[in-house]
């Protein structure tokens, strides 16, 4: 099983499951970092639409929500149109080669999505494409950690990300005003042989001039 076959097979029960991973105040802090009213949005590897939904409510005129997982996209849909939010699209795409046009999106998000990604910096540099110049990225994420169990029950690619490590995928790709906070905020996780892992958070934003 692949990690889109994994994701598609745990959509219906993925909000619980990230409730307990992380709370909702990392989603307040990324809206923090952003004035999108009446701008073009893109949220990556949106999952059921954790960021997205909260997006919608900082009145965007467009989400482009991406997701490598048909049934993820299905229950951000589902949820949207219950909400009677109408400004969110999603998109079926991988992170390493976005079904975006150059130049297209005023800011991105990608929450807790990257680590699922082999060619992370790939996935920054197609980043930098989409984003229209003076837009912004912020990038959500775990820090480096051990939990190696990850990589086989939950399909990471990366065990978290070190702060130097993402300035210079950052940098290579062409961005500028880098700035990265450890927000002091948690993600938790258990495997199923009961070993344990915590790690920090931390949030990125970067400019594109």
């Amino acid at each position: 099983m692949g990690s889109r076959q994994y994701f598609d097979n745990i959509a219906s029960s993925w909000n619980i499951m990230r409730s307990e991973y992380f709370k909702d105040e990392v989603r307040d802090r990324i809206l923090q970092k952003l004035q999108i009213e009446s701008k073009i949005v893109g949220d990556l590897g949106c999952g059921t639409g954790f960021i997205s939904l909260g997006l919608a409510s900082k009145k965007p005129n467009i989400i482009f929500s991406l997701d490598q997982s048909t049934n993820m996209l299905k229950e951000l849909k589902r949820e949207s149109i219950s909400l009677g939010h109408n400004n969110i699209y999603p998109i079926r795409s991988s992170l390493d080669d976005l079904a975006l046009f150059d130049e297209s999106l005023d800011a991105i998000t990608i929450n807790m999505a990257l680590h699922h990604v082999a060619e992370a910096g790939k996935s920054i540099a197609e980043m930098y494409r989409v984003l229209k110049y003076g837009g912004k990225l912020v990038v959500s994420d775990v820090l480096e950690h051990k939990g190696q169990w990850a990589r086989e029950e939950m399909y990471d690619e990366w065990m978290g990300f070190s702060i130097i490590q993402m300035i210079e995928w950052l940098e290579q790709a062409g961005f500028k005003n880098i700035s990265i906070e450890d927000t002091g905020l948690r993600a938790k996780g258990y495997s199923s042989k009961g070993e344990y892992i915590e790690t920090g958070i931390f949030i990125a934003t970067a400019d594109k001039f």
